[in-house]
C-alpha cells in the first residue's frame, strides 16, 4: 500500500497542487481577517465562520478537481495497468489510494485547524468542528474515487462529486421545504422524491456546522451521527468503485 500513497503524494506535488491550494487557502484566511477588522460588532466570529467555511469548500473542491484528472490520466496513459501488474490486488490499490488521498486533504486541513485554534471562540466547537472535516473529506473523496473509476473521465466525475457534495449539504433544507411547503400539485409530485434523496444521500448538513466554533455544540447536535455515516458510507463507496474495478478487463 505504501507505494500507492507515495504515488498519490508525488502526484500531487509535481501537480502543483500543494502550493496552488495552500495558496487559495492564504488568500481566504487574510480576506477573512480583513473582513472581520472591517465589521463593528461580531468581528471576531464573522472572521472566523467565514474562513471556515470558504477554506472547508475550498479544500473539498481542490481535492476533487485533483481527484478528477488524476484517475483520468491513469487510463490515459495506462499507468494504472502497470500498477494492477504487481502484486496489489484491485481492492489494496483503491483502499490505499483512498488512504494517499486523505494523507494530501490532510496537508491542507492543517493550516484550516491551526487558524481555527488561534481564533476559536469555543475550544470544544472547534475540535468537533475539524473531526468532522476529516469525516466529510473521507466521505467526498470516497465518491470521488468511485465515481472516477467508473466513469475514467474527469469533468463528468468533478461535476459529479460536485452536485453530490451540494445535495448532501442542502438535505436539511429539502426536507424543511417537505415539511413546511405549501400541498400544491407539483409538492404532491416532488415531496416524494425530496424524502428518497434524503433516504440515500448523507447528511453532511450535520457536518463542519460554523456555530460551533462560536458558540459550541448543545444537545440538540447529534454528534454521533458524522462517524457512524462514515463508518457507513466510506466502506460502501469503496466497495463500489473495488467492483467496477474488477469487472474491468485491462
Amino acid at each position: 500500500m505504501k507505494p500507492t500513497v507515495r504515488l498519490v503524494l508525488v502526484t500531487a506535488l509535481r501537480d502543483r497542487l500543494f502550493a496552488s491550494l495552500l495558496g487559495l487557502e492564504a488568500v481566504v484566511l487574510a480576506a477573512a481577517l480583513f473582513v472581520g477588522d472591517s465589521l463593528f460588532f461580531e468581528a471576531k466570529a464573522s472572521a472566523l465562520v467565514f474562513a471556515a467555511g470558504a477554506a472547508r469548500v475550498a479544500v473539498v473542491l481542490g481535492v476533487t478537481i485533483f481527484v478528477g484528472f488524476h484517475i483520468e490520466r491513469l487510463y490515459d496513459t495506462r499507468e494504472i495497468e502497470a500498477i494492477l501488474s504487481r502484486t496489489i490486488s484491485r481492492g489494496g490499490f483503491i483502499v490505499s489510494y483512498w488512504m494517499g488521498l486523505i494523507a494530501v486533504t490532510a496537508v491542507f486541513i492543517f493550516p484550516v485547524v491551526c487558524f481555527i485554534a488561534v481564533f476559536h471562540m469555543s475550544g470544544a466547537g472547534a475540535v468537533w468542528w475539524s473531526v468532522s472535516l476529516i469525516l466529510e473529506c473521507g466521505i467526498v473523496l470516497a465518491f470521488a474515487m468511485c465515481v472516477g473509476i467508473i466513469l475514467e473521465r474527469a469533468i463528468p466525475t468533478v461535476f459529479a462529486t460536485a452536485a453530490f457534495y451540494a445535495l448532501a449539504r442542502l438535505v436539511s433544507f429539502l426536507l424543511g421545504i417537505v415539511d413546511n411547503g405549501n400541498l400544491q400539485e407539483i409538492n404532491r409530485a416532488t415531496n416524494p422524491a425530496m424524502e428518497a434523496v434524503s433516504m440515500v444521500m448523507p447528511r453532511l448538513d450535520l457536518f463542519c456546522q460554523t456555530n460551533w466554533l462560536v458558540y459550541g455544540f448543545g444537545p440538540q447536535d447529534q454528534l454521533y451521527v458524522m462517524p457512524l455515516q462514515a463508518a457507513l458510507y466510506v466502506p460502501l463507496l469503496l466497495f463500489m468503485a473495488i467492483f467496477d474495478l474488477r469487472r474491468k478487463d485491462f
